[in-house]
């Protein structure tokens, strides 16, 4: 299978630098799956989680949260807000996380509030389904 060098770079250092066969990640406008030769593109990333296939063909799967992925000539950049690959994810703090913002969802009384614990329990809830696939 042909690879592409795969940038992943967050607020917290780098994350994976080397080439990659595939990345699936999801973006403002759905899932999308990246392969060697991929047609430029620049988009948002959403809340969701993160498939990585390295060059010796092992899976990497994180949840990764806001930022962008950009495709281009030279490779693929992929800078999120939040990347967690599934084995750093402490499974009963995301659970905790998911109540609260549960609980802060039931208790909000503005949009800014339902917004704000929306985003928290998708970010949770990410981090909950990536953790449980380990």
């Amino acid at each position: 299978m042909k690879l592409f060098h795969l940038t992943v770079v967050t607020p917290d250092g780098t994350k994976f630098d080397e080439e990659a066969q595939s990345l699936t990640v999801r973006t403002s406008e759905g899932d999308i799956q990246i392969l060697a030769g991929h047609m430029p593109f620049f988009g948002g990333v959403a809340v969701g989680p993160c498939k990585i296939t390295d060059r010796d063909g092992n899976t990497h799967i994180a949840s990764c949260s806001g930022g962008f992925l950009a495709v281009g000539k030279d490779g693929v950049n992929l800078v999120p807000v939040t990347f967690e690959y599934a084995e750093e994810i402490d499974l009963v703090r995301a659970k905790a996380a998911k109540e609260r913002a549960q609980n802060s969802l039931k208790s909000a009384k503005n949009s800014a509030e339902i917004y704000l614990a929306e985003a928290k329990l998708m970010r949770a809830l990410s981090r909950i389904s990536v953790a449980e696939r380990k």
